[in-house]
């Protein structure tokens, strides 16, 4: 005859583990609950008095990063994020709809979309992974045979000119110049080593990104031609001068799960960066959310500021969606105009 399945005896010592185990999770679920419903309410209701002894876990404004920022050192960081949340909405439906400016409506990013002010290239070559980059930019990409092709492609539409002025062209705009005379850049922090190395450089410091990564993330230097001449038949161009500066889109773009880019665990006390959340967008991996409590004991899981919750790009796109507002943007720095020692001569025939 068969035996009959019966369910599996737990020992009284393990059931107690398992007791204490569940109401942990529960604990925690319902904090980040907590958190989760703020996104879907724009102003939060008046509190009832507690009833006794009742404690509340404290909820957490995204709104409260900025804040939070300044106190870790990142300035720059809370200026564009302020930015963004008192911004218009505005956002790109495609990554290739961000590169070009295009908002939901299908229109071009509006003037107050772009941001020419607040980063500096000086602050920016401040940071050795960024000046590294735009040397290698400089002294070998820009001579590169893909940059080679692009100069060959933007020159060629003013072959039968025989001279063209792209700042007086772009009527000396740099954002205008950036779209018809950029022909080379150098990303800082965008491939999987720097990532990596990004990562492994925030150890010392309790994985605190500075205030670099906050402002820019993953962005890019570009060069783009400010002097060139032809020769007298037309036959070939020689690029003499350029502009390098950064221009990086603000946005909160990607996936809609749980593979968003963790942007830390944020309390209006900081940041708190948890080595497997980061092991886990490095690997593009789903990862369970959590909030994490601060010390050991039990009473800090009420205390304001000691709670830290999981922070996503799905996050912002989720209070935008809410309350209609939250501004994607387009930064540009101010550039940084250099005369080539070796120019880069451009043959059409």
């Amino acid at each position: 005859m068969p035996v009959k399945q019966s369910a599996p005896v737990v020992p009284a010592g393990k059931r107690d583990s398992l007791d204490k185990m569940v109401d942990d999770i529960e604990r925690i679920a319902n904090a980040f609950s907590r958190f989760r419903k703020w996104l879907d309410t724009p102003v939060p209701p008046d509190q009832p008095k507690a009833e006794g002894n009742k404690k509340e876990v404290p909820p957490f404004d995204i709104q409260q990063i900025p804040d939070a920022m300044r106190k870790e050192h990142m300035p720059i960081s809370a200026r564009l994020m302020e930015r963004w949340f008192s911004g218009e909405l505005n956002y790109s439906v495609t990554l290739e709809d961000q590169r070009n400016e295009i908002n939901q409506k299908g229109e071009r990013y509006s003037e107050s979309m772009i941001d020419r002010t607040t980063i500096k290239m000086d602050w920016v070559l401040r940071h050795a992974r960024a000046k590294k980059q735009y040397d290698r930019l400089v002294n070998f990409d820009i001579y590169g045979l893909r940059a080679y092709e692009t100069l060959k492609d933007i020159l060629g539409r003013y072959r039968s000119r025989g001279d063209v002025s792209p700042w007086t062209v772009s009527d000396y705009d740099i954002r205008k110049l950036h779209r018809e005379f950029q022909f080379q850049r150098a990303a800082v922090e965008s491939s999987f080593e720097q990532k990596a190395l990004q990562a492994a450089r925030r150890l010392p410091d309790a994985g605190v990104p500075d205030d670099l990564t906050g402002a820019l993330g993953a962005f890019n230097f570009y060069a783009a031609v400010a002097g060139v001449t032809f020769d007298v038949g037309n036959r070939k161009a020689t690029v003499t001068h350029i502009v390098v500066y950064v221009r990086d889109g603000y946005s909160f773009e990607g996936a809609a799960d749980s593979r968003s880019q963790y942007l830390g665990h944020w309390s209006q006390n900081g940041v708190a960066i948890v080595p497997s959340y980061v092991a886990a967008n490095l690997a593009d991996q789903p990862w369970f959310d959590f909030p994490i409590v601060v010390g050991s004991t039990i009473a800090n899981l009420y205390e304001p500021g000691k709670v830290y919750y999981p922070v996503r790009n799905r996050s912002f796109r989720e209070w935008q969606a809410t309350h209609r507002q939250g501004g994607d943007f387009i930064i540009f720095s101010d550039y940084r105009p250099i005369m080539l020692n070796k120019p880069i001569t451009v043959h059409f025939e």
